[in-house]
């Protein structure tokens, strides 16, 4: 079973994404997503998934951090899922069952193996997470609203949950072995067939279309491109993708370069954590990889001191990420049991990881 993202459009600027184990609001440029590391609502924290019929036209604003820019628009009349949380997300479909559905059984996934922010949920709320035969089930809350609070609702009743996609196997924290300083790395790119440069600094990984100097290492991101901390990367893996895919399309953060990621047969490089994924194919896969793994331990041991450093910013919002001290010294954390166990942009059976390639 497949998590790839479902991007359902609200109008020609904004539409929601639904994740692994969240849903968020986007700002579109084009048709591109705009890259934004806003977490937006843990499948965690949602209390009830449902399909239905909104019965009038209505006006919606996101809701506060779900989004990094406020966006507003109108759902039109017609069939919808609701998704109650702290606040209502009603998102317009054509086949409503058959999207609650799907979006039930992440949320099945996440209750049985976590998923972002999903600690703290529990944390505040641990009736949000019950116990149940076969595993941990959604809690069910009484008193919890029987419709939305906007809008008039028509409920299409309840819809089957399907079966989980697997957890990650079970790892342990990696100590890095030796570690050499910062000014010693230099950034190492690659320019791949579309042009849209891959750069790995000693803190970010970068892709776009600025080039990072050679023998500069750099905290800075370049305006027309994404980017993300090194420390926020869970999984780092090389292999192989079979067939070509449509590509990914982002929008860089100056919300006029499109940055596509053109996901065709060879190898590939697989970059996953709790707030983004990347798949950079490119035949230097293995080298990249073991770039980016050795650089998170140099950033893990020389972190930045100040608390808007890459890495100490990641750790404090993503607790996942945080190093772990272990008898042998400080290590990198494992991979979560809630990660995916391959990419999810591409079908399951499309990829293949490399044997000898650096794990996780």
């Amino acid at each position: 079973m497949n998590d790839a993202p479902i991007v359902v459009g609200l109008s020609d600027e904004a539409a929601v994404v639904v994740e692994q184990d969240r849903v968020l609001f986007t700002r579109l440029v084009g048709g591109a997503r705009i890259a934004t590391d806003v977490i937006g609502v843990p499948l965690a924290a949602v209390l009830k998934v449902e399909p239905g019929v909104l019965l009038k036209p209505l006006k919606y604003r996101t809701p506060e951090h779900t989004s990094s820019h406020p966006l507003k628009f109108e759902l039109p009349a017609g069939p919808a899922v609701w998704l109650r949380a702290a606040f209502d997300v009603i998102i317009p479909t054509a086949d409503p069952r058959g999207l609650a559905a799907e979006i039930e059984r992440r949320r099945h996934r996440v209750a049985r193996y976590g998923g972002v922010a999903a600690s703290l949920v529990w944390e505040k709320n641990p009736r949000l997470r019950a116990a149940g035969p076969d595993g941990y089930v959604p809690g069910v809350l009484p008193g919890a609203p029987l419709a939305p609070d906007i809008g008039k609702w028509h409920a299409s009743g309840p819809v089957p949950v399907g079966p989980l996609s697997p957890g990650w196997p079970a790892g342990e924290p990696v100590v890095p072995a030796a570690v050499p300083c910062p000014e010693s790395l230099p950034v190492v790119s690659e320019t791949l067939a579309n042009g849209v440069r891959f750069s790995v600094s000693v803190r970010r990984t970068f892709l776009g279309f600025e080039p990072v100097a050679p023998g500069v290492v750099t905290d800075a991101a370049p305006t027309s491109s994404l980017s993300e901390p090194l420390a926020g990367w869970h999984v780092v893996r090389a292999g192989t993708v079979r067939g070509t895919h449509q590509p990914v399309r982002w929008c860089a953060v100056d919300e006029r370069t499109e940055v596509r990621l053109e996901l065709v047969e060879g190898p590939a490089l697989w970059l996953w954590g709790p707030v983004q994924e990347w798949l950079v194919c490119t035949p230097r896969a293995v080298e990249l990889a073991e770039a980016v793994r050795l650089r998170q331990g140099v950033g893990m041991r020389y972190p930045l001191s100040s608390d808007l450093g890459a890495e100490r910013r990641t750790w404090r919002n993503l607790s996942s990420t945080r190093p772990v001290d272990t008898p042998a010294g400080r290590a990198l954390p494992a991979v979560p049991e809630w990660a995916p166990t391959m990419p999810t942009l591409i079908p399951a059976e499309c990829w293949e990881p490399c044997a000898t390639a650096p794990g996780p």
